[in-house]
């Protein structure tokens, strides 16, 4: 997999990515179609992609460029609190300087659809159009910001693999459909367990806090994208609620016709993924309405203190801070518009989330490789196959072997006969886990002073809490048996 490194004084990342041609590259894109850039879903990298990489409207039409950010997929980065939207806006345009990419049509999904908002703001050299599915609330909502923080604690510091997938099935029932099949299922549970486990809770929280310390682009800040938009919505997503595109649509005040909004019969669930069919067609008409491009190879390509200084002059007139043109335009990190305390408690909570965490519970093999699949998790050995409802039936094998000793020495034939064996056991169809139903009241997005507060909570964590408590019993098997043969009594009289 490809990927283009992104250097400078006080940054350092590699952004992979991968196209649909035959080697994977950019050099192999053919000069007369049109480009597409994309980004994955939200909890997704981009391999989750393929259902648009595959499907022969836009597969044969364009060439498709799909990226990792720089907290997702593949890629490879030295974290750093000043990371926001902004910034993978900005690691988008570095690396399409840096590739020589024309400009092309942007398609993202989830959060990635305000990155993909500020990236048409500030870099419209590089954007034909945009088109956004399944918007989010500019800002999380409370009760979805408030279960994805209790999510991540759960999620980091699992000790078991029960405890592991429970986590996993509640972050599935805000993503997967409720009719997705058992094998879709088990391969998204699969790629958060090999991306995310507990021994790397610092690169789950790195990314989680994208999300939830996410804020509010300004109406100037909206009027400035000025390409062809469409937005693509599911109409019974609680999470995505069809009032997040209603607004987003009217806060476009300068796309050319007015944004379109496309509505897609879905609920819950990634409909890139879900409902890829519908949103492929939508997408690739169109793009079939927008002027002819082509993707030839830029013959001058300016340097990039040029390019991205002027990008700054744009940031820096919409956030009225002059100061923001003096920074190293090298660096995507200077588009950054975090706040002081946010980078301080972003870089704490990464800190803390990474103490001990080579040391933590991982849900993988030998092989690196799930240790079960989801659907499989209630094959337990504790299965009830006796009539008192134990693993193991307690039966009296004594009185059958006393009546045949008695048989034999009377002389009579044994009552035992030649039965065949049984058939070997054939393990149960694996069937779609029943997922939890997401019910969420219609809340006000999360405001500045609970980001505040659930950043500073983020830093209190003490790994010590999670911990497993083992006590090693050392004497005599008696003195073993006894000691737990007392403990639940007194247990009791305390």
């Amino acid at each position: 997999m490809p990927y283009v490194d992104l250097l400078s004084k006080e940054d350092y990342t590699s952004l992979f990515y991968s196209t649909n041609t035959p080697f994977g590259n950019v050099g192999s894109f053919d000069p007369e179609k049109p480009t597409i850039a994309m980004i994955h879903p939200q909890h997704m990298d981009s391999s989750w992609l393929y259902p648009q990489l595959d499907d022969p409207r836009l597969r044969s039409r364009y060439n498709i460029i799909v990226f990792d950010t720089r907290v997702t997929g593949k890629s490879v980065y030295r974290f750093n609190g000043k990371y926001d939207l902004w910034v993978t806006a900005a690691d988008l345009a570095h690396a399409f300087h840096y590739l020589g990419l024309p400009a092309a049509h942007f398609f993202a999904s989830e959060v990635f659809c305000h990155a993909i908002c500020r990236f048409a703001a500030i870099f419209p050299e590089f954007c034909l159009s945009i088109t956004l599915c399944n918007v989010p609330a500019q800002s999380e909502m409370k009760q979805v910001f408030d279960a994805y923080d209790e999510l991540c604690s759960l999620w980091g510091y699992a000790e078991d693999l029960e405890t592991f997938e429970h986590a996993n099935k509640l972050l599935l029932s805000y993503c997967a459909s409720p009719t997705s099949h058992v094998d879709t299922q088990d391969d998204i549970i699969a790629s958060w367990q090999v991306e995310y486990p507990p021994w790397k809770r610092g690169h789950l929280i790195a990314f989680a806090q994208v999300c939830l310390n996410r804020t509010a682009m300004t109406p100037a800040e909206l009027a400035a994208i000025k390409v062809p938009t469409l937005i693509i919505q599911a109409d019974r997503n609680p999470l995505y609620p069809m009032q997040n595109a209603e607004n987003l649509q009217n806060a476009l005040v300068n796309v050319p016709g007015g944004a379109m909004i496309f509505t897609v019969k879905a609920e819950i669930g990634f409909i890139t993924i879900f409902s890829a069919s519908i949103v492929n067609q939508a997408f690739s008409k169109f793009l079939a309405r927008q002027p002819r491009s082509y993707s030839h190879v830029r013959r001058k390509i300016d340097p990039c203190d040029e390019v991205m200084q002027t990008a700054l002059a744009r940031l820096a007139a919409l956030k009225v801070d002059k100061s923001i043109m003096s920074r190293d335009p090298k660096s995507p990190l200077s588009f950054s518009c975090v706040t002081e305390e946010v980078r301080k408690a972003q870089e704490g909570a990464v800190t803390v989330y990474s103490k001990g965490q080579r040391k933590a519970w991982s849900p993988l093999g030998m092989d690196g490789r799930p240790l079960r699949k989801f659907s499989e998790r209630g094959d337990h050995w504790l299965q009830s196959d006796g009539a008192d409802g134990y693993s193991y039936s307690v039966v009296d094998k004594k009185q059958p072997a006393k009546e045949e000793k008695k048989r034999s020495k009377l002389g009579l034939k044994s009552t035992k006969q030649q039965v065949a064996p049984p058939p070997p056991a054939t393990s149960p169809p694996r069937v779609a886990v029943p997922l939890p139903v997401v019910e969420l009241l219609d809340t006000e997005p999360v405001s500045s002073v609970e980001q505040q507060i659930a950043r500073s909570r983020r830093m209190m964590i003490d790994p010590s809490d999670h911990s497993v408590e083992q006590q090693v019993i050392k004497g005599s098997m008696t003195k073993v048996m006894t000691q737990h043969a007392t403990a639940p009594l007194a247990r009791m009289l305390r």
